[in-house]
């Protein structure tokens, strides 16, 4: 046996030591709870992450076989460690899992009379119980305690990162804000034949499939990120202005025309990356401001006239399902069985039809319907109306009439 002792009053003991997990985190929340008392962390492997956040708040050991002197040790499933612990030290094992369904997986920790059980749910505790018949158990549900968070920003771009629109800035951007100590979540929406752009490579960037709207996005972020060398005009950089989000770009010679102003809706970035870590640290603080939407010009040039598309969206079609068994309508959410005839819009018909899902039996034009429910009703009340200025008047007149048929 090795001659050196780990001595600490409270060890917490985990064999391995994963990168992430459950048992992972339930040592974290245990040794920062209890940071102020005689704790330390003992296992035979851990990842190099969690070695750094456990240390803390408390001393971590990779066992090689030492004598371990302590008063109280808390183990997770492997009892092995206990051989090597001074006696009259308090043994616990916890009971992370449903021994009910994982019996056959896992297997019983190995019991030892001198050993108590805790169960981190009643219903664990109950249920190991059961299974092995030792009384030898308590509660003691796993700690959490929440510390003020951290502010994160939010960053997003939409970009085909091709060498115009990237060439490396965004990678130096990203390294610059991790060299500031600043926490971020960058969001790149792009194609798939950029996924192995070094960016990604960058834990704090997540990449994002394209899409056509991102609005959404877009408002919620703290900065919208184009680091484009050449741009005719940008539709990105001007969603992002007309909503609010601040953007780090590179100048341009068309910026001034809209608005664009460094420090004041805009942080401008060097095409050499030269300004990078001064940027990045400018990022902290993202900008407020108002932004006056430009004229577009093409009032002048579009002609006027009514649409016919919104006479076309009232034509309606009776379809019949040609989709073997069926398929889920997303409009009507309903399921459609092959063979069920129904009504929907035409312009819907028409993509079904093309993607082989229905057949059109027949298109009409949508009547419009009143209060009496039915196209000659309409036609009725609009004679009646003719006389009057509104539904209402003519409401009142027929109760008059009414009234007086009564006298």
């Amino acid at each position: 046996m090795n001659n050196k002792v780990i001595k600490h009053d409270n060890i917490f003991y985990v064999r391995n030591i994963h990168e992430i997990g459950g048992v992972e985190t339930y040592v974290y929340e245990l040794a920062k709870k209890y940071k102020d008392r005689d704790i330390a962390v003992v296992c035979k492997t851990i990842a190099p992450e969690q070695r750094k956040r456990l240390r803390k708040f408390c001393k971590v050991y990779v066992h090689d076989k030492e004598q371990i002197d302590c008063k109280v040790i808390i183990t997770n499933w492997d009892t092995s460690i206990f051989d090597y612990v001074v006696e009259g030290a308090k043994k616990y094992t916890v009971l992370h899992t449903d021994y009910s369904n994982t019996e056959e997986i896992l297997g019983l920790p190995k019991d030892k009379k001198d050993i108590t059980y805790i169960g981190i749910t009643e219903d664990s505790k109950k249920k190991f119980e059961k299974i092995t018949g030792i009384d030898r158990t308590i509660l003691c549900r796993n700690p959490l305690s929440i510390e003020e968070d951290e502010p994160v920003l939010t960053l997003i771009s939409a970009t085909r990162l091709t060498e115009i629109k990237d060439n490396g800035r965004h990678l130096q951007l990203a390294e610059a804000l991790g060299r500031q100590g600043i926490k971020f979540v960058w969001y790149i929406f792009t194609t798939e034949e950029y996924k192995n752009n070094p960016i990604f490579k960058n834990k704090n960037v997540i990449f994002m499939n394209s899409r056509l709207e991102l609005g959404y996005f877009i408002k919620n972020a703290d900065w919208y990120v184009q680091l484009s060398s050449c741009e005719g005009d940008s539709y990105s950089l001007k969603e992002a202005l007309y909503r609010g989000t601040p953007i780090v770009a590179c100048e341009l010679p068309y910026f001034k025309e809209i608005g664009i102003e460094n420090n004041k809706n805009a942080l401008f970035y060097k095409l050499d990356n030269s300004n990078a870590d001064e940027i990045a640290n400018k990022m902290k603080t993202p900008l407020k401001f108002e932004f006056k939407q430009i004229e577009d010009g093409y009032d002048e040039i579009i002609v006027e006239g009514k649409s016919h598309y919104k006479e076309d969206l009232k034509m309606k079609a009776k379809v019949k399902c040609i989709y073997d068994p069926f398929y889920d309508d997303v409009e009507l959410k309903e399921r459609k069985y092959k063979g069920d005839e129904y009504v929907i819009s035409l312009e819907r018909a028409e993509y079904l039809k093309e993607h082989n899902a229905v057949e059109i039996l027949e298109t009409f034009k949508e009547e419009k319907t009143n209060e009496l429910g039915n196209p000659e009703g309409t036609r009725k009340l609009e004679k009646e109306l003719a006389n009057f200025d509104s539904i209402s008047e003519l409401k009142i007149e027929k109760s008059k009439k009414k009234k007086g048929s009564k006298k």
